[in-house]
């Protein structure tokens, strides 16, 4: 797979970021952090296809890949479940703020990829989604496949455990198809993570309004 086709399969978060900004007055608050991301996704893809296009897209990627734990982190922590208190909220963040401050300014990886911080905090999502997710099916007495929280917390786990995956075994593949093949997987994963995405934004239902007398 080339670049102009990873990028065309990239552009597949078009989906649920058009879908966020259409919905984004009428859903609750607690949400827009998940729509934030994706706006932000959109960027960076844009960005790296244009002015990385030649290059290395380490630098903005790197950059994604710290404010896109950040956001999650934020949606989880509206969700009020495991980060419903708030020193705990802010000692995953700064712990993993740290680290990545660690990896990419100290020891200067900016400029390339390296795994650490990614599989750490792909590692930290999956983790939250799963509790999220045992919390849903104890207390949840709705239709639980048509819930939002459980539609996203399911495709943080897919998409963020084959992200490990990808990172771990990237690094001993034997040859450079083996490599290409597993990225090309990634690709095909990454349009189904932004279609349950798009299906969790049209089932969060409207904000209520109260009036008052």
């Amino acid at each position: 797979m080339n670049k102009y086709q990873a990028f065309l399969f990239s552009l597949s978060i078009l989906a649920p970021a058009i879908t966020g900004v259409i919905r984004y007055r009428n859903i609750p608050v607690s949400y827009h952090p998940v729509i934030y991301l994706l706006l932000l996704g959109v960027a960076n893809e844009l960005t790296c296809y244009f002015f990385f296009y030649n290059t290395s897209n380490a630098l903005p990627t790197n950059i994604y890949f710290l404010c896109e734990f950040l956001l999650f982190a934020w949606q989880f922590h509206n969700w009020k479940n495991i980060l419903r208190a708030r020193w705990l909220y802010l000692l995953l963040i700064i712990g993993m703020s740290l680290l990545w401050v660690t990896e990419n300014i100290i020891l200067g990886r900016l400029t390339m990829f390296s795994p650490v911080f990614q599989v750490a905090y792909s590692l930290a999502l999956i983790l939250l989604a799963i509790n999220q997710l045992s919390w849903l099916v104890v207390n949840d007495r709705g239709r639980i496949m048509t819930n939002p929280v459980f539609i996203i917390s399911i495709a943080v786990i897919i998409f963020f455990s084959y992200k490990v995956l990808t990172e771990i075994f990237y690094y001993y593949a034997a040859t450079g198809s083996i490599k290409n093949n597993i990225f090309v997987i990634e690709s095909y994963l990454n349009v189904g993570y932004n279609i349950m995405l798009t299906i969790a934004l049209i089932c969060i239902p409207p904000k209520s309004n109260f009036i008052r007398l």
